[in-house]
């Protein structure tokens, strides 16, 4: 009764957020313009932009299997993986933040392999070489967006580069550090030493994390393509490299805020960036409610595998 209490009060608190960043969304826009936007969607461009996120879920699923190194790992094969990635997909929807379907595909793997230990740490490295591919991504838009933004400052792309290594040595700390907290506890609760020595396990399989780091650059890029692809189905061309940059932060912020699958934290980021991105207002929220819209699409897909799949 108590964890169904807290799981009620989560839900109420991410429809709060995401309610009261939409009012604020559309405080100040006209309404007729946004739909005007809405509007302008080329639907030629529709069916590739659907695939790139088809695609995306897909490769995501390969990089899964790639960190997928531990124990019974033979039970589980791509197909499934790949099943059970669109039902992921389809969970975000009501789940809080962009991530929450991340809980039921490791309840349904973990219940696969037998042990929820290794299917975190696999969900988790997953997550976290995507984390860090947008690092890197942003970075370099960053850096792109400085240099073409006003040439005479090319000689301090040196100290921007040192900058973002800073950023990027922090990241890392960060994950060590998270590794050293667990390496605390772990003696005295037995399912927090048990994801610990899933995590080691990483330590000698430096080819598996440097295959999952460059399918996750490969995944990055296809979601930022795909958002790009939304403005240019709206008659509007983005410069590449503010793309780089806005996009993979944005993306960030959907990972730990709570809402409804991002919805309201991404839009209001989207309406706030629109003079970075040198669109209007109307915009750059129908842009950002298309890209809901494509995804919702896609993850209709993972509903109707999760009502005729038995397993």
């Amino acid at each position: 009764m108590l964890n169904e209490n807290k799981s009620i009060k989560k839900f109420l608190i991410k429809i709060v957020i995401s309610s009261i960043l939409i009012a604020l969304l559309f405080t100040g826009i006209d309404v007729k313009s946004f739909f005007n936007s809405i509007g302008l969607l080329n639907w030629r461009y529709v069916p590739l932009i659907i695939s790139l996120i088809v695609l995306n879920y897909v490769i995501s699923s390969v990089r899964w299997k790639y960190l997928l190194i531990h124990k019974n790992n033979d039970k589980v094969s791509l197909n499934y993986l790949i099943s059970l990635y669109f039902v992921g997909s389809f969970f975000n929807n009501f789940m809080p933040t962009s991530v929450g379907g991340d809980v039921y595909k490791i309840y349904r793997l973990g219940k696969k392999i037998g042990s929820n230990s290794d299917a975190f740490t696999a969900t988790f490295m997953e997550r976290f070489t995507g984390l860090i591919s947008l690092v890197f991504i942003s970075m370099i838009g960053f850096i792109g967006t400085v240099v073409s933004y006003n040439r005479s400052i090319e000689g301090n792309v040196y100290k921007i580069l040192i900058a973002s290594g800073i950023f990027l040595l922090l990241f890392v700390f960060s994950f060590l550090l998270f590794l050293k907290v667990i390496n605390i506890f772990k003696s005295k609760f037995k399912r927090v030493s048990q994801v610990y020595d899933s995590i080691y396990i990483y330590k000698d399989r430096k080819d598996v994390l440097g295959i999952a780091v460059i399918s996750s650059f490969i995944v990055q890029f296809l979601a930022i393509l795909s958002q790009y692809l939304i403005f240019v189905s709206l008659g509007k061309n983005l410069d590449i490299y503010r793309t780089m940059f806005i996009f993979p932060i944005i993306t960030m912020a959907t990972f730990f805020i709570p809402s409804l699958n991002g919805i309201g934290v991404q839009d209001f980021l989207y309406k706030f960036s629109n003079n970075f991105l040198f669109i209007a207002e109307p915009v750059a929220i129908a842009g950002s409610v298309l890209y809901h819209l494509f995804r919702l699409f896609v993850s209709l897909f993972g509903g109707v595998l999760y009502a005729f799949n038995k397993d």
